[in-house]
């Protein structure tokens, strides 16, 4: 994946009927990245994104996904898209882990073809995503953050210190359920998910959807493990459609 410094860090959020979901985290993150990539602080008015995203929201079918990049210049810039849509389960293609900093979280910079491109050779080999692996380990999803549920009630994410984005998404999500549940952050294997009880993909434009197979292979789905009662709670919380 070819970036350079100069390229706009950028973020993609989801604008629904009655506004944007969790702008104040994107424009952190942005707000985040800009300063670790460009060594400056970014000049970002909320007002202008605010009165940018009514906008869009008048004349595109919602919700619909916005991605806001920041130029180095301090520019901004909004492109709006169609939000695909997703069975409340999906089956996942194994694709390489885009070229990059392995070592340390990825800000979302660039045109982001590798990441893109994993997505279409996950469709053309029959999947709904990518799930992107580095050795045998497994380090992010597409566009999404997989969560996975094993023994004693352990919730995980990869470690994002390896090579993933930060997920705005999961991020509230855990805020939300606060106390009641603890992600933990670690090195997640190919071989752990034969003891995988249940796995969930959460992310802006997915949403939050029950990750059924893996390369073909089905991943369990015991009710027991804990996830089904969050996705049932966020459901009823309407909590992507900004409801709860």
């Amino acid at each position: 994946m070819t970036v350079e410094i100069s390229d706009p860090v950028f973020t993609t959020l989801r604008l629904n009927p009655n506004g944007p979901l969790f702008l104040d985290s994107h424009v952190n993150r942005l707000e985040r990245a800009y300063a670790a990539l460009f060594d400056t602080a970014p000049k970002i008015d909320m007002d202008d994104l605010e009165r940018s995203l009514s906008i869009i929201s008048q004349n595109r079918e919602l919700p619909c996904l916005v991605r806001i990049q920041v130029h180095r210049d301090g520019g901004v810039a909004m492109i709006p898209r169609p939000l695909e849509t997703y069975e409340s389960s999906i089956h996942l293609i194994t694709q390489p882990l885009p070229s990059g900093i392995k070592d340390q979280a990825r800000y979302k910079q660039g045109d982001w073809e590798a990441y893109s491109n994993t997505r279409k050779n996950a469709i053309m080999n029959g999947g709904d995503a990518a799930l992107l692996v580095d050795q045998g380990t497994i380090i992010d999803g597409d566009t999404f953050t997989p969560l996975f549920a094993f023994g004693d009630g352990e919730f995980v994410i990869p470690d994002p210190m390896m090579g993933a984005v930060e997920s705005i998404t999961l991020g509230n999500l855990a805020h939300y359920f606060g106390k009641r549940i603890r992600i933990n952050q670690r090195k997640v294997t190919m071989a752990e998910l034969s003891v995988c009880l249940d796995a969930l993909a959460v992310g802006t434009g997915i949403g939050i959807r029950r990750i059924a197979s893996i390369d073909g292979t089905m991943l369990q789905s015991d009710l027991e493990a804990g996830l089904e009662d969050i996705l049932c709670e966020i459901e009823d919380k309407g909590f992507i459609e900004g409801l709860s």
